[in-house]
């Protein structure tokens, strides 16, 4: 359609602009009038079980990939039914009483931030990628920086993601 860019695709279809991107293998956000693409129509979610600290990733229910993870210390990660509200790269970490920027080896939040509607609460990166697998966070999801990248160019936002026990 005249006038389309990459953006109104990818809201249009509810996808994210990087899957058009790799789906169609292309480098940057240029497209051409008259040019096909390949969208994604089908419907992602995210079950997380807190017993075997995995992320799975479903694509119409079918279990397309597992991940490893980290989830939260004495049970503080939330059961439930969630949605994805924000997507932030390199995000700042904002700690009580201080601002601790993206680059900093103290920023927990790793690359890439993909918050719940429930405050505070989200899957993210890590700079203790050593750790994942564990039971070690303040109730977030943490995932390897590689494993978190490959996730956010996936999920758009509003996508359900459920934690069981």
């Amino acid at each position: 359609v005249p006038g389309d860019t990459l953006g109104k695709i990818s809201k249009r279809y509810n996808v994210t602009m990087d899957l058009i991107r790799a789906s169609n293998n292309l480098k940057g956000d240029v497209i051409r009038v008259g040019q096909k693409l390949r969208v994604w129509t089908g419907k992602f979610t995210v079950l997380v079980d807190k017993s075997r600290n995995t992320l799975m990733l479903k694509n119409n229910g079918e279990v397309w990939k597992v991940y490893s993870v980290s989830t939260g210390t004495g049970n503080s990660t939330p059961v439930g039914t969630f949605k994805i509200v924000t997507r932030l790269e390199n995000p700042v970490w904002f700690r009580t009483g201080a601002v601790i920027p993206p680059e900093s080896p103290e920023n927990v939040l790793g690359t890439r931030w993909m918050g719940f509607d429930i405050e505070g609460y989200g899957i993210h990166g890590t700079v203790e990628p050593d750790k994942i697998g564990q039971q070690v966070t303040a109730g977030c999801v943490r995932m390897r920086n590689s494993d978190v990248e490959e996730l956010y160019a996936i999920l758009p936002m509003g996508t359900e993601v459920t934690i069981v026990d």
